[in-house]
This record gives C-alpha cells, structure tokens and sequence, in this order.
C-alpha cells in the first residue's frame, strides 16, 4: 500500500485513544527527566541530605530502588491486562500515579521520597506493556509502527519539560524548587481521567472474551464511518476473531512456549531488544545526565545541556516513529547502532582528558545529545514496536513481560552499579562511555543478522514468519498465507466485497491437511 492509502485508514478517534493511553507513559518521562536533575538542584539536595550532596551509595539506591516497583508492575501486567482489560488498567495507572505524587511532595525524609517514587514505578511498569500492546491492537498493520511506537516520543516531550523546570529552578533554595517539579506530575492523571472514559477497549481483546458485538462497535469507530458502511470491518474482525478461536481450539498460550522449538527466537530477539535499550548509554543519561555535566565543571549550565539533551532525544523519537513504517525497522537499528557506537566512544575519549578546552567540553555535551538522538531512533523506540509485533496475537503479551523485566532488570543494574563502575580505574568517571560504545557494537551485528523486519506486517502473520527464516534480511517480501494472511487482507481493507464466510476459506487452505500444518506453525 502506498502513503497515501496506509494513512487514509487513520481516523481521529484511532488517534485519540492511542494519544490517551500515551499519556501515561508522560509520566515515566517526567520522573526520569525531573529525578535525574533534582539530584543537582540546590532545593531538593538542602531537603533531603545533610551535607548538600548524595553519597554514593545514596544515588545507587536512588536510582536502583524504585525498579522493586517497576518489576512488580512488569510481572502483574499480562494477567491484570488478559482479566480487567486496557482501560481498567490505564484507569488504575492514574490512580496509582496520584498516590505517589501526594507521598513524595508529602515526605519529610529521603527514605520516603524514595518510596513514594517506587510506588510510581509500579503504574510505570504496567504502562510498559499497556501502551504498546493496546496500540498495536488497534491500529491497522500499516500504521503499527506509528501508533505502537508513540509512546517513545510522549516520553520525551515529557523529558523536555522535566529538564525545563528544572532548569528554572536551578538556582531555588526553598522547598518550591522541587515540590513544583514533582507536583506537575499530576498533570497527566488529570488528563487520562478526563479522555479515558471517550475511548474503546481492544477489539481483539474483546473478541478473545466473547464480546462480538462490542468489538464490532469499537473496532466500527475506530475504523470511521467509511470502513463500517463498506462492510471493512465485519471483515477484518471476522478474521481475528477466527484466528483467535483457531488458537483457543488447538493450542493455550503458556509460558513454556517461550522456550520451545517456535517462539524460542522471539524469545531471546525479545531479550536483546530490551537489554541493548538500556545498555548503550540511554539509562545512564536518564539516571546521571545532570550530575554528569556537573562533573565535567559545567555548573549551572548542566541544566540547560539536560533540556538540548532531551529535545534532541525526542526528535530522535519523533524521527524514528514517522520513519519506521516508511523505511523499515532494520535500516534504522542497523543506523542507530552505528552512529551510537561513534558518539559514545567520541565522548568517553575527549570527556576522559585531564585537560579539557571549551570546545572539548562542547563536543563532549554534542555527542550525548547526539547519542540520546540515535539512541531514541533505533532502539529506545523500536523495543517497544518490533517486541508486541514478534509475539503475534497469542504470546504478545507474555513477550512484552519478558521485554520490560529486562529492561527494567537492565535500568536497575546500570542505576546501581555507575557510581561504582565510575569508581573503577578503566572506567573512571566518563571513560564508562567505552562501555557504552562495546554494547553499541554488540547491538550493531544483532541489528545486521537477526533483527527482523515486520513493517506492514498484521500481528497474525508472525508465527508463520519466524518459523521459516533465520536471518533478519528474509523477512522482507515474504507472502505469508493461511490465517494470517487472510487478517493482512483484511487490515488493508483489501478483497472487501468477499462475504464474511470466504475468510475461512482463505484462512484454511484447499485441504485439512494444508490447514493443520498451518495451524501449528501459527499456534506458538
């Protein structure tokens, strides 16, 4: 399908659900980019610590701690999701989000200012999931990309205005300069309570609860009135829910399938997305950025390099979100993973001088903008497109747990262990960045070989993909057919004067035979 006729299947409605739910995820970006800098405000440091700075083992726990909730919200994510649905969970991540805020602005002692973010980082936790997975729900094959990588970009435009108010009260003393920071943080709440009621849940998810009628409503509105009139979506919804029913008949999504003979690969593709996410330089920043300009003797301009930092990282985002589906994935990892193993090994060798120049320092800020950009291009913002599309329609979920509890395992290690690794001759203080560089390198020769190119591809057709290729160029081109075929067709509203029935026909094959070796290539 050309541009135009992929974006002529987006609606206004499509669009607000997924913005609603992305709102969430406005609150991740907020309390990275507002705790990375309220560790060098004057405001916050005077409140919480004694001597006006953090020991080391402060910003470990800092930084490390809070990822106890965020595994909480990980592992409880896919059943909370599979019972309650999307919107009762996004309900329930505004409210969780509400009761942090009140305990962090309420905290008298760093202990329980640090409790109350790990009570946060549970909200955060299920917004992992929750967005991606809801969005590439919905959205049309054509525009998956898109809409499931939204939330990359809302994260950063929060990070903008986190590292903005910081910066404003860089100088602030008094309990303002960091209760404002924080209580902006409500801000998203009051937004997802307000739109969440307008949206609809997942048809799919509706249809996998035997909620027809429902999910022929939702997915009616989400399509516009065009698709409804014509017959589009009995189609497309006809072919979910037939794929669905095949899967409930001859096979249970469990959690062994991860490691067996078919998902095995999405499995461990699963695992190096999101350990590669983190551990190029993006959870460093995200923990240490400020207090890392401070230490190359920027002083208070370090505030202003964290909000150039951010903005460049949500370009980054929004460049790599518009691209995805017009290029592809792979191109934009294969580029990303190059140009961040030159900007993190370009930092770490200049920042690392005893004697710098200005313009040392200048190219040093340069390339962690410009790393933050790769970063936020390939894998900050492909983890979370390419990882719910490799698990198809059954193991999305599983697969999107597995990716998260890595990330989040990856985000806590690398919060605990900088001040200590910074400490270690070969990686003291910005020398760290040649660590940086080594994984970017790793993460270039899996984005050459294996990463897998899914664009345009419907969440049905997965299955038949991985089981057929080994190497990530192959997937491009392939005509898939059986079940997932008939759901591609039907998501790019082509074949839609064909009667509801002939899905199955097409679906099935021209022998029973033909259907269950389909079925049992599809059914992870």
């Amino acid at each position: 399908m050309g541009f135009r006729k992929d974006w002529g299947q987006a609606t206004p409605f499509l669009a607000f659900c997924v913005f609603t739910f992305c709102w969430t995820n406005v609150i991740f970006g907020l309390d990275t980019s507002t705790f990375g800098s309220l560790q060098a405000l004057p405001s916050w440091l005077g409140q919480f610590t004694s001597t006006g700075s953090l020991t080391t083992l402060q910003k470990a726990i800092a930084n490390s701690v809070v990822y106890v909730g965020r595994i909480a919200g990980t592992l409880t994510f896919e059943p909370i999701a599979e019972r309650f649905g999307y919107k009762m969970l996004c309900a329930a991540i505004a409210v969780v989000q509400a009761v942090s805020v009140i305990i962090q602005l309420s905290a008298g002692n760093f202990d329980t200012f640090i409790a109350g973010r790990t009570v946060s980082y549970v909200a955060v936790g299920w917004i992992d999931g929750c967005i991606s997975s809801y969005a590439s729900e919905i959205a049309p094959a054509a525009l998956r990309g898109f809409f499931s990588g939204l939330l990359a970009p809302m994260a950063n435009i929060a990070s903008v205005w986190g590292a903005g108010m910081c910066q404003h009260y860089a100088t602030e003393k008094g309990r303002v300069g960091w209760m404002v920071p924080i209580g902006i943080q409500l801000i998203p709440v009051v937004m997802i309570a307000a739109c969440l009621p307008f949206t609809v849940e997942s048809p799919r998810w509706l249809v996998a609860h035997d909620r027809y009628d429902d999910a022929l409503a939702a997915l009616s509105r989400l399509r516009g009135r065009a698709a409804a009139d014509a017959g589009q979506c009995e189609i497309e919804l006809e072919a979910v829910a037939y794929a669905i029913e095949y899967d409930k008949t001859h096979a249970t999504a469990r959690w062994s399938d991860l490691v067996g003979k078919v998902a095995y690969k999405q499995t461990i593709y699963t695992v190096l997305f999101f350990f590669f996410y983190p551990s190029t330089g993006n959870a460093f920043y995200n923990a240490y950025g400020t207090t890392f300009f401070k230490s190359l003797g920027l002083g208070n301009k370090s505030f202003t390099y964290a909000i150039l930092c951010q903005l460049l990282g949500a370009i980054g985002g929004l460049t790599g979100l518009l691209l995805t589906d017009r290029v592809g994935r792979r191109p934009l990892l294969i580029a990303g993973s190059a140009l961040l193993i030159l900007f993190d090994g370009l930092a770490a060798g200049l920042a690392s001088k005893t004697v710098r120049t200005t313009t040392m320092n200048n190219t040093v800020v340069a390339c962690w903008m410009l790393m933050l950009w790769s970063a936020k291009i390939s894998w900050a913002t492909h983890a979370y497109i390419v990882v719910p599309e490799m698990g198809g329609v059954r193991m999305r979920k599983k697969l999107v747990m597995v990716g998260t509890t890595v990330d989040v395992l990856g985000n806590w290690l690398w919060g605990f262990s900088a001040p200590y690794i910074q400490l270690a001759p070969a990686t003291k203080g910005p020398k760290i960045g040649f660590l940086f560089m080594g994984f970017a390198g790793m993460a270039l020769i899996f984005a050459i070989f294996f990463a897998p190119e899914l664009k345009g591809r419907s969440l049905e057709e997965v299955d038949e993909l991985f089981a057929k290729f080994r190497w990530g160029w192959e997937y491009k081109g392939y005509k898939t057919t059986g079940v997932g075929a008939a759901v591609a067709q039907a998501e790019q509203h082509e074949n839609v004067d064909a009667k509801a029935g002939d899905i199955h026909e097409s679906a099935v094959g021209e022998d029973d035979k033909t259907m269950d070796a389909q079925v049992r290539v599809q059914s992870v």
